[in-house]
C-alpha cells in the first residue's frame, strides 16, 4: 500500500524555495554568469532567473531542473525526511494501535466469558448481575437504545444460550457492545489475571 505523503507548511515550503534559490545564485555567480547570461544558456526569460533566486515557490519544475544543470547543481530529494511520520501521525498510530490492542483483549476476555458460560461455570448470580447492569443502563438511559437492547437481548435465556449469542456476534457488533460490558466485573478480573 502506498503511503500519502502530507504536503509542506507553506513555511516549509518558502523556505525550501529560498534555500534553492540561494544555492542557485551561489552558483550562478561562482560561473561567472549574469541574469541574462543564464536565462539565454537555459532558454527561459531573465525574470524566471531572478524569481527562482528569490525563492519564488510556485517556478515550474522543467525549467528549474534545467537551470540547476546549467549551473552545475543537481535536485535531490532525501527519502528518509520524505517518509518521517510527523509528531501527530506517530502519536495518531500509537494510539490506534494502543485502541487495537484494547480491543483484542476485550475480545478474548468476552470469548472466556462466553466459554465458562457454555460450560455452566459462571454462577447465576454472575448472569443476574449483568442482566441488573443493562436494566440500570435503560433506567438510567446510559447507553444507546441498540446498545441496550443487543445486550438485554444476549442475556435473555441460560448460560448456554448467552454463549451461543455471544460467539454468534459479527466482529463489527462485538467489537461495539464488548466496550461497554454488563459483564465487565468479570472482564476486569479476566485482564488483571
Amino acid at each position: 500500500m502506498q503511503r500519502a505523503i502530507e504536503p509542506l507548511s507553506s513555511d516549509a515550503n518558502a523556505r525550501l524555495s529560498r534555500q534553492l534559490g540561494l544555492q542557485a545564485r551561489a552558483a550562478r555567480k561562482a560561473k561567472g554568469l549574469s541574469i541574462r547570461a543564464a536565462a539565454q544558456h537555459v532558454g527561459c526569460s531573465p525574470r524566471f532567473v531572478q524569481e527562482l533566486e528569490r525563492g519564488k515557490p510556485t517556478a515550474r519544475m522543467d525549467k528549474v531542473l534545467q537551470l540547476l544543470s546549467e549551473l552545475g547543481l543537481r535536485l535531490s530529494v532525501d527519502a528518509a525526511d520524505a517518509v518521517r511520520p510527523t509528531p501527530g501521525a506517530m502519536a495518531r498510530a500509537e494510539a490506534r494501535a494502543r485502541q487495537r490492542l484494547h480491543e483484542e483483549k476485550l475480545a478474548r476476555a468476552h470469548g472466556l466469558i462466553a466459554a465458562r458460560l457454555a460450560l455452566g461455570t459462571i454462577p447465576r448470580a454472575d448472569i443476574e448481575r449483568a442482566r441488573k447492569q443493562a436494566r440500570k443502563w435503560a433506567d438510567q438511559q446510559i447507553c444507546s437504545q441498540w446498545h441496550v437492547d443487543q445486550w438485554t437481548h444476549i442475556l435473555s435465556g441460560s448460560g448456554r444460550q448467552i454463549a451461543s449469542k455471544m460467539i454468534a456476534l459479527g466482529k463489527a457488533d462485538a467489537g461495539t457492545l464488548f466496550q461497554n460490558t454488563p459483564f465487565g466485573f468479570l472482564v476486569r478480573a479476566d485482564l488483571r489475571a
